[in-house]
């Protein structure tokens, strides 16, 4: 029984690290955490006054499964460092001979002023 169960925590583990790799990657200013996160495409859509406090990079897929994902989760992370909206702005492809292609988007996080 004993393997079992390091066997089931080993899995558990390695499922933890992975997920931490694809978690978005944040450079820049940190703030009090804020609970709601406004998503925008483009910075002419913003209405008010605003400032980029840093900028995101997180991995993505191409399937509208993994995009919904990725946009959960750069949104979480912008609430955790006190961004009030973030813009998701270019999506980079790095092909790769014996793998899956990687993507990538990039996304700036602003505070409203």
């Amino acid at each position: 029984m004993k393997p079992i169960k390091t066997f089931i925590a080993l899995g558990i583990g390695l499922c933890l690290a992975a997920c931490s790799l694809y978690s978005p990657t944040y450079f820049g200013t940190k703030y009090t955490p804020t609970e709601t996160v406004k998503a925008y495409y483009a910075t002419k859509d913003i209405e008010r006054p605003f400032e980029v406090i840093g900028h995101m990079n997180a991995r993505t897929g191409h399937s509208e499964s993994s995009q919904a994902n990725t946009r959960k989760q750069v949104i979480e992370k912008a609430k955790q460092i006190g961004g009030d909206g973030v813009v998701f702005s270019e999506i980079n492809r790095q092909v790769n001979r014996n793998a899956t292609d990687d993507f990538t988007i990039k996304v700036e996080v602003i505070k409203f002023k």
